[in-house]
């Protein structure tokens, strides 16, 4: 008589995945207050690269901490800037941890807890932190976009209806929409990490070994 298959080993793995996974990013969730210095640092100078330039400029900088030494969680500072005689200016609040390091954070911790061999999790977590970074700069573009669209003086760009409906749809799926840092970095790992031939759910192939 054929024995039943096996189901103990996708059991283990999805077991073994799950705690890993909590465990990893649950630390880096817990080191931000240590970490959020240097980050704020990376998050200002990766946005005045991407929106220091054109007709209208965004420049990040980092908020100083309050008189009792704490930092609100918009702890970014945009400045836009519509170029003109004389120049608009508008300021508005960004927060660092939620728009970049969260996503950054779900990713490496995604990575870090699957079943691979070692080599493949560094070129998956190389090129995942890539696709990341892409990411978080698009959910910087949003509110840029959005402000220099609005019909004031800091206009600049001119949309049509389905173009403000467009914006508007994105700025709710990625920005404001629950859980939102972590749908597409789920997405990214998926592809960066696995392959077709990986019999990680039926046990058939140790993924650990190539």
């Amino acid at each position: 008589m054929q024995s039943p298959p096996n189901r103990s080993v996708p059991v283990k793995l999805v077991a073994g995945f799950a705690l890993r996974f909590a465990l990893v990013y649950g630390l880096l969730v817990l080191a931000w207050p240590t970490l959020r210095p240097v980050y704020r640092q990376l998050y200002c100078a990766l946005g005045n690269v991407l929106f220091s330039g054109g007709e209208g400029s965004a420049r990040f900088r980092p908020l100083e901490a309050g008189p009792d030494g704490s930092l609100a969680d918009l702890d970014i500072q945009i400045v836009l800037t519509k170029r003109g005689h004389p120049p608009v200016t508008a300021r508005m609040g960004n927060s660092s941890r939620l728009i970049g390091y969260m996503p950054m954070v779900s990713l490496i911790a995604l990575v870090l807890a699957t079943p691979l061999a070692w080599k493949r999790r560094r070129r998956a977590l190389l090129l995942g932190l890539l696709l990341v970074t892409a990411f978080v700069g698009a959910r910087m573009a949003i509110p840029i976009q959005r402000d220099f669209s609005r019909a004031d003086a800091l206009q600049i760009h001119h949309p049509g209806a389905f173009a403000r409906w467009l914006l508007d749809i994105t700025e709710r799926a990625f920005l404001k929409a629950p859980a939102s840092f972590f749908v597409v970095p789920i997405f990214i790992w998926i592809l960066v990490t696995f392959r077709r031939q990986d019999g990680l759910l039926d046990g058939s192939q140790d993924s650990r070994k190539s």
